[in-house]
């Protein structure tokens, strides 16, 4: 081929480069305004300032993160108050306006817990006050058998159990029981059960039952009151004797002044005594039984008879000062003139 080229036989080696010295290049253009947002518009986003437009933002300022003194004070003002329970005086209202939110809630859920623990107590004092009046007509009966409500009521209850779940055989030996204690005529029972009618007593005889019942009745609920107004005097004589500051030892010694008084041989025949008088020589018995009161109080003896001596010596030695002058009025007198005399011995007196 003509155009054919070959290569030449020998292979020329390259000659070293030259670091090429760069021209000196011409001052950029300013960036036109539409170059710059077709940039950032060709730009990858980023999650810088993502935050500005979610965070809140106080007087123009992004809020801090955490909170600080500044924004607790606020939220702490926010916090309800608790109105003061009805149970504290209103002198102390103003001290509980002071007091701390946390400690108000507190105070107050601690008063509705009481106040309905005492709810559920006066709930169960008005069932077991119902109770009780049902024996109230029945007292002179439960205090002769020297029994309560409390004791006389589980008999009865037992008694009705029995008559409604025993065996045949306890049912009878429970009515056997009965009709033995409460002396019931078996000859009525018998007529009632065989169809016949029960013999008729004397109308006489029943009425004179019957009054005898009621006076019965009424001599026992006599003794109960008058009981019942004995010990209420007692009581009274007592809470005076404990109250005079005189018998100050009487919560240490009340002990001992009860087992004294049911000792009567201790105290000797006190029986001419009234109740104050009774409690009186107990209780200066008891205060000797005891080694450390009676110490004390025989130092406090002491004391008073040195005071008693100090005040006496006193009017003593002011007696003689005023006596003094008054011998020479005395002098004057009259002795004849017996009312004379007794006016000058009045002067020296006072």
């Amino acid at each position: 081929m003509e155009n054919e080229v070959v290569a030449p036989d020998t292979v020329e080696t390259p000659a070293p480069e030259t670091p090429a010295v760069e021209a000196p290049q011409a001052p950029a253009e300013p960036q036109s305004r539409a170059d710059t947002i077709r940039e950032a518009l060709t730009k990858t986003p980023t999650n810088r300032g993502k935050h500005a437009a979610t965070q809140p933002r106080e007087g123009g300022k992004f809020a801090p993160k955490f909170p600080t003194a500044e924004t607790q004070a606020p939220q702490m003002a926010d916090k309800p108050r608790a109105e003061m329970p009805k149970s504290l005086r209103l002198e102390l209202k103003d001290h509980w306006e002071k007091a701390p939110p946390e400690l108000q809630q507190a105070f107050a859920q601690r008063d509705a817990d009481y106040e309905k623990g005492i709810n559920q107590y006066k709930q169960r004092d008005a069932e077991a006050r119902a109770i009780t009046e049902l024996f109230q007509p029945y007292e002179w009966m439960l205090r002769n058998e020297n029994a309560t409500p409390a004791t006389a009521i589980g008999p009865l209850l037992q008694t009705a159990a029995l008559l409604r779940t025993g065996t045949p055989q306890q049912k009878s030996q429970a009515v056997a029981q009965m009709i033995q204690q409460f002396q019931i005529p078996l000859d009525q029972v018998a007529a009632y059960f065989g169809g016949e009618a029960a013999p008729q007593q004397d109308s006489h005889y029943n009425q004179l039952a019957q009054q005898v019942q009621q006076l019965t009745q009424h001599i026992t609920q006599s003794q109960y009151e008058a009981q019942k107004q004995n010990e209420n005097r007692a009581l009274s004589v007592i809470q005076q004797f404990a109250s005079d500051p005189a018998n100050a030892h009487f919560e240490a010694v009340q002990d001992r002044m009860l087992s004294l008084l049911q000792a009567p041989q201790v105290l000797g025949d006190i029986s001419h005594m009234s109740e104050r008088e009774k409690l009186q020589v107990a209780y200066d018995t008891a205060v000797r039984l005891d080694p450390q009161l009676a110490q004390s109080l025989y130092a406090q003896q002491q004391q008073n008879y040195a005071a008693q001596n100090q005040v006496q010596k006193a009017k003593q030695a002011a007696v003689q000062v005023r006596g003094a002058p008054g011998a020479a009025i005395s002098g004057a007198v009259n002795q004849m003139d017996r009312r004379a005399v007794i006016a000058n011995a009045l002067r020296q007196v006072n």
